[in-house]
């Protein structure tokens, strides 16, 4: 079986994220078999700032949303992506259905429990303390707005190839469960 590991980036200009006004920034995708934990294929990143907002959001729904649901996400708090993907849906008239329609109808694998479980609390339950990930996501909006794009892809790619070593690292725990 094969799901997607899923992962979005936002840009606010305050100090909380708003799925209503923030900016999505990039999406990013690449499948996995769900038995092994190995990647197939190479990690996708649409990036706004070589297009837009608006055609990243617009891509994503047309490869996942517009056909029968055919893939798994596996992400650390998706909750996150849906809140602000059913936004963007709403905002560029793709999709009036909200955030609870992709969270109750749709399978997910979302390794944040894991990091609660660890952590014993949801404060500080990160990827980043779970993981080998060096940076947390508070690094992207100097990166973004100084320009520092490829430091936003380096970014994604460090926090995907950190994601991916854990999930098989927790695959592989659970087959002797």
């Amino acid at each position: 079986m094969i799901g997607h590991y899923f992962d979005i980036e936002t840009y606010s200009p305050g100090e909380k994220p708003d799925s209503k006004i923030d900016k999505i920034i990039s999406i990013q995708f690449q499948k996995i078999d769900l038995e092994t934990g190995k990647t197939i294929g190479d990690l996708k990143i649409l990036k706004e700032w070589e297009s837009s907002e608006e055609e990243i959001v617009k891509s994503i729904y047309r490869w996942f949303f517009t056909r029968k649901w055919n893939f798994i996400p596996i992400g650390f708090n998706l909750i996150f992506e849906w809140k602000f993907l059913s936004e963007k849906f709403k905002k560029y008239n793709l999709d009036e259905r909200d955030l609870s329609f992709y969270v109750d109808n749709f399978p997910q694998i979302d390794l944040k429990s894991i990091a609660v479980i660890k952590k014993g609390s949801f404060f500080g339950a990160s990827l980043s303390s779970i993981s080998n990930k060096k940076d947390d996501g508070n690094v992207i909006k100097g990166y973004y707005e100084n320009k520092e794009f490829n430091k936003i892809e380096n970014y994604i790619i460090d926090e995907a190839e950190s994601f991916i070593e854990l999930y098989s690292r927790i695959k592989k725990k659970l087959e002797k469960v």
